[in-house]
């Protein structure tokens, strides 16, 4: 079956594990027909020549709901066979790297002083930032496969019945809980929760993004991303995915079967008003640089976007169905990784593409990419954290 297949999983406790496994066509249901199919590699003019920084082995393999965190010159990551380690972002070497012991579900989320996990077997595990070693661990409402997030004084967990919990950033006690009523089925991918003073912003199955108070977890204001297109509970998956970005005035955020969407303002107590909205599906999140959106849709089309309209700028289809990563801008290039652990190129005002480069393994690349000083951070589908340029 190709990449293109998008994963569901269930909100029903006694299906998560049947239907977290099942794929299903983004665009035909069980569909083998030809035009869902990956392309194969296309022959160009090469203009832009990619090279490796630093490769470093931190475990094996690799998952949805792992994403690599960046803290100045600073790397934390997690692998889903326990392993988690600090590394220096400039040539990956290797602070420490640990085993909790245990299969991991989601990681990392940190703030440079404590990292924490999750476990498959439904824990939240905090560690030491300074030397991993363990603080504490806390039983979830379930297993979590969205990376938690760490606040001044709480720690917070998204877990897959999309209970939201608030856990004491010392001792790792329960201090609230938060749920609302969801979709059946949401889609297997990578979906983050950011903390912005005293809220913790939350994606929910159901198209929309929550705002809760760090505190005591009330909901204080909730924005819509997308709506449902039809009756059936496929067409009630509309998850808001990725990590929102920022994008001069506005943040952005898109969705599966949704659209794009720009808000702006809002506060604590006060919900941003929207600005521009577009319909796009997309299974991982945005890039952005100045005022210009990246993304990548479902179907291998990116996609560059004005961010003050949403007006499309350019858009190629040469990675058709290869099951993108999102992109991201580093050294005037858009770069984004596909299923076969390639690394592609583009000129971000033409959308030219320019070059690729493998990561050194060929399993798909499920991790977020992430821009930093040095240059494009992925963490590959093997456990590997690969720093990667172009010029």
């Amino acid at each position: 079956m190709s990449n293109l297949k998008a994963k569901f999983k269930s909100t029903r406790l006694f299906a998560v594990a049947a239907l977290s496994a099942m794929s299903l066509s983004a665009c035909g249901l069980f569909s083998s027909e030809s035009r869902f199919d990956p392309v194969e590699l296309t022959s160009y003019e090469q203009t832009a020549q990619g090279h490796l920084v630093w490769s470093q082995a931190i475990g094996s393999a690799g998952a949805h709901g792992f994403a690599p965190i960046v803290l100045g010159d600073e790397v934390f990551a997690a692998t889903p066979n326990g392993q988690v380690a600090r590394l220096a972002l400039a040539n990956g070497a290797v602070r420490w790297n640990t085993n909790i012991g245990t299969q991991l579900a989601a990681g990392v989320g940190t703030d440079g002083q404590v990292v924490v996990v999750t476990t498959r077997d439904g824990r939240v595990i905090a560690l030491d930032a300074a030397s991993g070693s363990q603080l504490w661990e806390s039983k979830t409402s379930t297993i979590s496969s969205t990376p938690p997030v760490v606040a001044a004084n709480m720690i917070v967990v998204r877990n897959d019945d999309y209970r939201v919990q608030g856990f004491d950033r010392q001792s790792g006690e329960l201090q609230w809980s938060y749920m609302r009523t969801n979709a059946l089925l949401s889609l297997k991918t990578d979906t983050r929760m950011i903390v912005v003073d005293n809220l913790v912003i939350v994606p929910v199955p159901v198209g929309r993004i929550v705002a809760l108070n760090l505190a005591d977890g009330r909901p204080l204001w909730d924005i819509k991303i997308s709506s449902a297109i039809g009756a059936t509970d496929l067409d009630s998956v509309i998850d808001v995915v990725g990590l929102p970005v920022r994008v001069s005035d506005a943040v952005c955020a898109n969705s599966y079967q949704g659209a794009i969407l720009c808000y702006q303002g809002g506060s604590a107590q006060v919900a941003p008003q929207l600005k521009w909205t577009r319909p796009f599906s997309s299974s991982v999140g945005l890039g952005a640089y100045q005022n210009r959106l990246f993304a990548s849709g479902m179907h291998g089309e990116v996609t560059a976007l004005d961010g003050a309209s949403g007006e499309i700028i350019w858009q190629d289809n040469e990675l058709r169905n290869r099951g993108l990563t999102n992109p991201v801008y580093f050294n005037n290039k858009v770069f984004v990784g596909d299923y076969q652990g390639y690394v592609h190129f583009y000129e971000p005002n033409t959308g030219q593409l320019q070059g690729r480069i493998s990561v050194g393994d060929s399993r798909a690349i499920q991790s977020p990419l992430t821009a930093t000083p040095y240059g494009v951070l992925v963490q590959t589908g093997g456990g590997r954290l690969v720093m990667l340029g172009a010029q």
